[in-house]
């Protein structure tokens, strides 16, 4: 009697060269991946899983890479219009970028998540990093990010410090100084604890909440260290701005006798919990501290020219066994285009100097937008790799062009000739929200119609807030 096989039903079959990013960073070509309930339940050959799986669907096909659902470490969704507002100007943050989230209401605030949320999908991003400057926007941006099918990392929080730097012409007289508010601490901290109480469950899984410490210009000693015992408590982390700029190590240093990260390493603050955003001015002293303590950095390239500021030391920091992981700062909202321009200038700043054709590769840059900054959110148990038991966030790469086949090495292929719209089809928890690159969740015309008369509005505001004017010529 003849051994009967018993063909097994799932939501979807996903083929391609499957580019799993697991322990082993297996790529199967001619694979696929079996989803279920939300959860990879087999990783193979597709012909394997073809026997064993009847699919109510299936995506991708030949000349198609499967890949993890991209992981975007660091975003301001409030900030998504703004990106040309900011374009070669000098450092702006507080004279741009901050003012802007000012202007936008409960509507403008969705508006500009849903624009983020569009291009992050499109872009076969399926996990979005945002770090909230306003305490209003909180529950909009999580709202809107749960209604379009996203997954996030949410990190909320306020200052309680005011601070200033004597600048150089007035220092002989003059001295740094900040003050900090007890009062707006115990608030803020409150009102964080409060986000993460609701949210941890409103977020189906989808949602984990963080707390954001604005940076040491912004947040007292004793708000970093309450901050670390809330994330222990609530078992999160804490994501913070520091040695993005020279006037903030120069504040730190006039103030406390050490740069920012140092100062932290001094209090107590730097810890396992911690993730460092930018950290661009950072000396090999203070990444020898991170990596003791186990911190972590979010590296957005993109930013190091936008702010003027410096290139971080990234092959130093994971040399020195630092976790790091891309995020595109609203600049660019398309990590495929991220890790390329990450592939480029590390390889420049370190392997041309030092004649090293392997110093920063495109298998560094693949995984710290993948896997890499999966352990930096601390969610490398459910995404960052295609496996059994993990969450079902997949994409689907369109290579069925002369731009991305043939391809011999699919990981380089990808990092140096990929872009976000050859995004075919994204799952996100074994949801469908793009399919054949047109967006499930979100009705892009009426989404673009809102976004201009949006953008118009801050540009009004917004343009004479620079140095120089956006445009040289004149629009006709």
């Amino acid at each position: 009697m003849g051994v009967i096989s018993v063909v097994e039903s799932v939501d979807w079959l996903v083929e391609g060269t499957v580019v799993t990013m697991d322990a082993d960073r297996r790529i199967i070509l001619d694979g696929a991946v079996a989803v279920s309930d939300g959860r990879i339940v087999a990783v193979d050959k597709a012909a394997n899983l073809r026997e064993r799986y009847e699919a109510a669907r299936t995506l991708g096909g030949p000349r198609r890479f499967v890949i993890p659902g991209l992981i975007d470490c660091h975003n301001h969704v409030a900030q998504a219009l703004v990106r040309e507002h900011a374009l070669e100007d000098y450092p702006n943050i507080y004279r741009v970028y901050i003012p802007a989230e000012d202007i936008l209401g409960d509507d403008g605030i969705r508006i500009s998540t849903r624009v983020a949320a569009a291009q992050l999908l499109r872009a076969g991003v399926t996990t979005l990093t945002e770090t909230t400057c306003t305490r209003a926007h909180e529950d909009p941006i999580a709202e809107t990010i749960m209604d379009v099918g996203m997954r996030s990392a949410i990190a909320v929080g306020q200052g309680d410090r005011s601070s200033r730097l004597a600048g150089n012409y007035e220092q002989i007289d003059g001295r740094s100084e900040y003050h900090d508010d007890p009062g707006l601490r115990r608030d803020t901290l409150a009102a964080t604890e409060d986000f993460l109480r609701r949210w941890t469950d409103r977020g189906e899984g989808r949602i984990r909440p963080w707390i954001h410490n604005l940076g040491v210009p912004s947040c007292s000693d004793e708000m970093y260290l309450e901050a670390m015992e809330l994330a222990e408590k609530h078992d999160t982390g804490v994501m913070t701005h520091i040695n993005r700029d020279r006037e903030e190590i120069e504040l730190s240093f006039s103030l406390f006798g050490e740069r920012p990260l140092e100062h932290l390493s001094t209090i107590g603050a730097l810890g396992p919990r911690l993730v460092a955003i930018h950290a661009m001015l950072t000396t090999d002293r203070e990444i020898r501290l991170l990596a003791e303590s186990g911190a972590g950095i979010a590296h957005a390239p993109v930013v190091c020219t936008d702010i003027v500021s410096a290139v971080t030391k990234v092959v130093t920091m994971r040399a020195f066994g630092v976790r790091v992981g891309l995020g595109c700062d609203t600049v660019i909202n398309d990590i495929l285009k991220v890790m390329r321009i990450a592939f480029i200038m590390h390889t420049q700043a370190t392997g041309i100097p030092l004649y090293d054709p392997i110093s920063f590769t495109t298998e560094d840059a693949f995984a710290m937008g993948t896997i890499d900054a999966a352990r930096l959110l601390r969610w490398e148990s459910e995404i960052g790799s295609l496996e059994v038991g993990k969450a079902a966030d997949v994409t689907v790469i369109d290579g069925d062009n002369v731009r991305l086949s043939p391809s011999t090495n699919p990981i380089g292929t990808l990092v140096r000739y990929g872009v976000g719209t050859d995004a075919e089809s994204v799952l996100v928890a074994g949801r469908l929200v793009v399919d054949n690159g047109e967006l499930l969740t979100i009705d892009e015309g009426e989404l673009l119609e809102e976004a201009d008369q949006l953008s118009a509005r801050l540009g009004k505001e917004l343009e004479p807030r620079r140095y120089r004017r956006l445009v040289s010529g004149t629009l006709v």
